[in-house]
């Protein structure tokens, strides 16, 4: 009865699957030196908190803006040439401002606009600090938040202002560039042609005082007087009509400049402007989901070591171990607790005591 009660539980032992063994291994490998799986977990666990807890204030600041690409001014003066893009009026924006971002002369913009030095002083901060700090992003198809972040509520918002600040000068700078050209260009042209003008009013003033007109109503000036008075004129025509064709061109320049900013303000309105942040963002809930961050990655770090260890551990734990090595098992022996041991000392009195005499029957 025994040998069979034996035998079936060696049969049903074999019948274990793969994962079923696996875990149960594993199981014994983890409570035999559980403070050794779980040092990693506590270790990072501790790390995290540490972490979270030393982490400085952040105070976030953002302002929400109204971004279009077309605007009833762009149409009328055709400001701006019409592009087909498959971008989002915002998403275009966040890309090229974040783009912007990464140069220094836009980053060394915002930091002057925020009262921000990169000499030592008080208000001295890095662009690279800057580029981490500040950034924009699409809150939906025509919205777009750009955000700043800080140790202090104040810099965090003079940030924020000083970004879409310098954005919106970028965007007006870019776009009028070609009349600011073309304004200085015909300022240089209109003070060329004025001196011309100047030259030939003087130079006819100058001939006609030296040749005065006859006394006599009756007479005539001389022929070679009235040619060279027509020639002059004519110099000063040409010299004049020059100057009014430059100054034409420079107004319609001054024009086209002011169309550009003025679609420039129509583009981006600020709908929510920066507030000065009250409250840190590094509070309790972000304090929590760090130190969960780190115990799950200690949890996955403690779990890789006791899969890892359970791969290599090559003892022999359990009947089932050696029925995979090929041996056939027929019996196994329970663990019992073992019985008291009387003391040697005990034992020693009871073996070397006399045995008694025998009694006589008479």
């Amino acid at each position: 009865m025994s040998s069979e009660a034996a035998t079936g539980r060696a049969g049903s032992s074999v019948n274990v699957a793969g994962a079923q063994y696996f875990f149960a291994r594993a199981l014994h490998i983890f409570f035999g030196k559980p403070v050794r799986f779980l040092l990693p977990a506590i270790l990072l666990t501790t790390i995290g908190a540490y972490t979270a807890t030393n982490d400085p204030e952040t105070f976030v600041s953002s302002g929400t803006l109204s971004v279009s690409s077309e605007t009833f001014l762009g149409e009328l003066s055709q400001v701006r040439s019409s592009q087909t893009s498959f971008e989002t009026p915002a998403a275009t924006v966040a890309r090229q401002f974040n783009e912007l971002m990464r140069t220094d002369k836009f980053a060394e913009s915002v930091m002057e606009g925020a009262g921000l030095t990169v000499t030592p002083g008080p208000n001295q901060a890095s662009t690279t600090v800057i580029r981490s700090n500040v950034y924009a992003a699409a809150a939906g198809e025509s919205l777009l938040q750009i955000t700043a972040s800080a140790g202090d509520p104040q810099r965090a918002q003079a940030l924020a202002n000083a970004a879409i600040d310098a954005y919106k000068n970028f965007v007006i700078s870019s776009e009028v560039l070609g009349s600011d050209v073309a304004e200085s260009f015909y300022d240089e042209q209109l003070a060329i042609h004025k001196a011309e003008v100047d030259a030939a009013s003087e130079e006819l003033e100058e001939y006609l005082a030296g040749h005065p007109e006859p006394i006599d109503p009756g007479d005539e000036r001389d022929v070679a007087d009235q040619l060279e008075i027509e020639r002059l004129n004519a110099n000063l025509t040409k010299a004049q009509g020059r100057y009014d064709v430059a100054f034409d061109n420079r107004e319609r320049s001054s024009l086209a400049t002011m169309q550009s900013a003025a679609d420039s303000g129509q583009r981006f309105r600020v709908l929510d402007a920066p507030q000065m942040p009250i409250l840190p963002t590094s509070g309790l809930r972000d304090t929590a989901t760090s130190i969960i961050l780190f115990g799950v990655l200690g949890l996955m770090v403690s779990f890789g070591a006791l899969v890892v260890a359970c791969l290599l551990d090559r003892s022999i734990h359990s009947a089932t171990d050696l029925e995979r090595l090929g041996v056939v098992v027929r019996a196994v022996v329970p663990k019992t607790k073992l019985a008291k041991v009387e003391s040697s000392r005990h034992l020693a009195a009871v073996t070397t005591s006399p045995p008694e005499p025998m009694r006589s029957a008479g």
